[in-house]
């Protein structure tokens, strides 16, 4: 009888670190071993809409993430089956929400997925569930749908983030200067990408 996959108490579909560990070996430790990465439905837009917006997470995301409209946008798109594409929520293994991220198909025909919104509670923030979130989202673009390549853009003066994302495994592909005017100056961004072999054959 086919292995059904886990489901939250919703009955949506989630993908549990554990799952993901069959392709990237090396344990997590036993407090991340169920972190969750499911699919936000419009219960979860209040929540993320107000992480986004929250003074220690606004200035490292993109002008307008916490913006409600665009949320449910994320979430309706979400409902498609042409690919890896959506908003997520982060559920920690007491079922607490903890954070969000967002997943976009900018190529079909290549098979280019992007990262983006990966949102933190930050009292939450340097406990390993940043890097296991954006694992679950490799793995869910890169195995469960096939894909060929996961990409995003952080702040250049973000260097946290530029920390976690080459932890992970994420190349540094490069720097587009001055490119982005946030927070009363003018801020690089610096583009990490992951092809689906690379998520495979180096495990972090």
């Amino acid at each position: 009888m086919p292995r059904t996959r886990p489901r939250d108490a919703h009955g949506r579909a989630r993908v549990t670190e554990r799952m993901f560990s069959i392709i990237w070996p090396r344990p997590m430790p036993p407090a991340l071993s169920n972190i969750s990465l499911i699919r936000a439905t419009d219960d979860d837009i209040s929540f993320l809409s107000a992480l986004a917006d929250h003074p220690e997470v606004e200035p490292f995301l993109a002008v307008g993430s916490g913006d409600e409209d665009v949320l449910r946008g994320l979430v309706s798109d979400g409902g498609t089956d042409r690919g890896p594409r959506g908003l997520f929520v982060i559920r920690s293994p007491e079922g607490e929400l903890v954070g969000g991220l967002a997943l976009s198909v900018v190529n079909h025909r290549s098979r280019i997925c992007e990262l983006s919104r990966l949102m933190i509670r930050p009292e939450k923030r340097r406990t390993g569930i940043a890097s296991a979130a954006a694992r679950l989202a490799c793995r869910t673009v890169l195995v469960d749908h096939s894909f060929h390549r996961i990409q995003l853009e952080v702040y250049g003066d973000n260097l946290g983030a530029q920390a976690l994302f080459a932890h992970v495994g994420f190349v540094r592909e490069g720097t587009r200067r001055r490119a982005y005017w946030r927070r009363e100056r003018w801020l690089d961004g610096v583009q990490f990408g992951m092809l689906a072999e690379e998520f495979v054959l180096n495990p972090r």
